[in-house]
């Protein structure tokens, strides 16, 4: 497996979506956030349940992630993952990401039975402001890195709006989804996850789940450079039981927060780039 460290950073354009549900191992640079995404599918296979999308509005002061859990597969889960590329694009230049996660709920509904079980989590980043909204959807809550502490710490239903509870997309019509916005510090990090590396199992002698703690745990245990906690994360887990990280799609989507501002060039070009279409970098596999 590459380090992160050694594949070239690309700059994620404005008005651009990138992702899809492939095996990847990708780093970009946006303002204010350098980003790093690994997806793993099941068995090594060429595709997955796992859906990922990074979106750069016209600016690049708005910067939206979004990690899918699908339990099912073939043409009733590429058919939602396209339905969520075309939500992603059109709320690409919208700041408040309630409208995108209504629209995914709504459209997991009209589905039904048909494309299982789904859970997810989206990131939204707003570079003028320093801040990131999470919202979920039956999804785990994120891990995240307290430079001014040097600790990671979880996300938990406490630290969110508990009067709406953590369920998944498509379960209830009309329905609020956990919500927090975080006031970010430069050298802060977000590490969004699918649930294989919490129901991995601690040994080959003990297969009881990792849990959230024991992810933490490891995080908090080890000091990797941004670039390699993806690739730690998945070795160390991965050596600690035959089957773990392999028996599930797993995908891992880190951003570190950084002193780069948005550009002039990209204010004054977002205008224009209003009037044309989403650039489509997304990929789909059955």
């Amino acid at each position: 497996m590459n380090e992160l460290s050694e594949i070239p950073r690309q700059r994620m354009s404005c008005m651009e979506i990138w992702g899809g549900n492939q095996k990847i191992e990708q780093s970009f640079e946006a303002a204010g956030l350098d980003i790093y995404v690994h997806s793993q599918p099941f068995q090594n296979d060429d595709a997955g349940g796992d859906i990922y999308y990074l979106t750069s509005c016209a600016s690049g002061r708005i910067s939206r992630f979004l990690l899918v859990d699908v339990s099912g597969h073939g043409d009733s889960a590429s058919k939602m993952a396209e339905t969520l590329r075309d939500l992603m694009r059109q709320n690409v230049n919208r700041i408040n990401q309630k409208k995108f996660v209504v629209g995914m709920n709504q459209e997991f509904g009209k589905l039904g039975d048909d494309c299982g079980f789904a859970t997810a989590v989206v990131a939204t980043f707003f570079e003028p402001t320093q801040t990131l909204d999470i919202t979920v959807a039956g999804h785990p809550y994120p891990f995240y890195y307290q430079a001014s502490r040097k600790k990671w710490v979880h996300l938990d239903p406490a630290s969110t709006n508990a009067s709406f509870e953590n369920m998944p997309l498509g379960i209830v019509d009309e329905t609020n989804y956990p919500h927090r916005q975080i006031k970010t510090d430069v050298g802060d990090m977000f590490l969004l996850y699918s649930d294989a590396f919490i129901e991995s199992a601690k040994s080959n002698d003990d297969d009881s789940p990792l849990g959230i703690e024991g992810v933490l745990r490891i995080l908090n245990d080890n000091d990797n450079a941004p670039d390699d906690v993806i690739s730690f994360l998945r070795e160390h887990i991965g050596a600690m039981a035959s089957g773990n990280l392999v028996d599930d799609d797993a995908t891992l989507i880190l951003g570190r927060f950084t002193e780069t501002k948005v550009r002039m060039r990209d204010n004054l070009l977002a205008p224009i780039r209003l009037l044309g279409d989403v650039c489509d970098r997304t990929t789909f596999g059955k």
